[in-house]
């Protein structure tokens, strides 16, 4: 009985220390927010909105904002245009590598932004393989020495054409195949993975995927890699730890990165390869 009440004396002892504390996020009034992947060989989509107090979930379209897009300095036209309900401003042309993009859009009653980024190289893939029955996607990255950035990911192709994702396969990297991504390894299984050459810089190393489905004989499935810049790489990296951490309140609020001068968003550089494999 005494050990009854001493449950029922600590519960009311925590439920009255318990205290409702709203915090305020500073804000500095409403910004252009500029969101834009630049990929090679792939036309400019670039979204334009303008941010809102915390807690705001609808940032507004701007439409009639003016943007001013340049690779290498030479001026590429857009065009608004409204895709799936929502509008964007469309490159005329695709974008071309060895480009330095660079972004400036202004409207009235706000600051006129700017956003610069290169394209980075390709990532350099071979050898995919998945076995009928098995859980396990295996291939080879060739590392060129230098710097560089990756995001994985995973999808289920269409039964009727193998380059057409039909879904996204969720993976967890298999540490016992190789120690380079240790860092990353993960109980969890993921729809994608940001991971850096920290490890294998200048080196051809081979990377298993563990999935969390059981490889099915004849399907297909689609490996993508993309290389990014480092903005692209701070800008998701920080990205995902924002998301990881929302609404826990025992840890601080993390700002997403920018490289949008007076602004918020992102112009990256990315550069993504496929490899299409028929599971055997």
């Amino acid at each position: 009985m005494r050990k009854i009440r001493w449950i029922i004396g600590s519960l009311l002892i925590l439920t009255a220390c318990e205290k409702k504390v709203d915090i305020t996020v500073p804000y500095s009034g409403d910004k252009i927010v500029v969101n834009s992947f630049v990929q090679p060989d792939s036309t400019v989509y670039i979204r334009v909105t303008r941010s809102q107090p915390p807690g705001s979930n609808a940032f507004p379209e701007v439409p009639d904002a003016t943007v001013s897009l340049t690779a290498s300095g030479i001026p590429v036209q857009t065009q608004w245009q409204v895709i799936g309900g929502r509008g964007y401003f469309v490159s005329r042309t695709p974008a071309a590598k060895g480009m330095m993009y660079r972004i400036q859009v202004s409207a009235a009653g706000l600051d006129t932004v700017s956003a610069s980024d290169t394209l980075p190289r390709a990532p350099l893939l071979k050898e995919a393989f998945a076995q009928a029955g098995g859980n396990r996607v295996k291939f080879v990255l060739k590392d060129l020495p230098g710097k560089d950035f990756y995001r994985f990911r995973l999808y289920a192709a269409a039964p009727d054409n193998k380059e057409l994702p039909l879904r996204r396969e969720l993976f967890r990297f298999d540490p016992s195949y190789n120690n380079s991504f240790t860092d990353v390894a993960t109980e969890n299984f993921l729809e994608t993975a940001l991971v850096s050459d920290e490890r294998f810089d200048g080196r051809e190393i081979t990377i298993v995927m563990q999935t969390q489905d059981v490889n099915m004989k004849d399907e297909h499935l689609i490996l993508e890699v993309t290389s990014l810049t480092n903005a692209s790489w701070q800008y998701l990296k920080t990205l995902e730890l924002q998301t990881a951490n929302k609404g826990n309140a025992l840890v601080d609020l993390s700002r997403v990165y920018t490289n949008v001068v007076k602004g918020y968003g992102i112009l990256g550089g990315v550069n993504a390869a496929n490899l299409y494999i028929q599971i055997k």
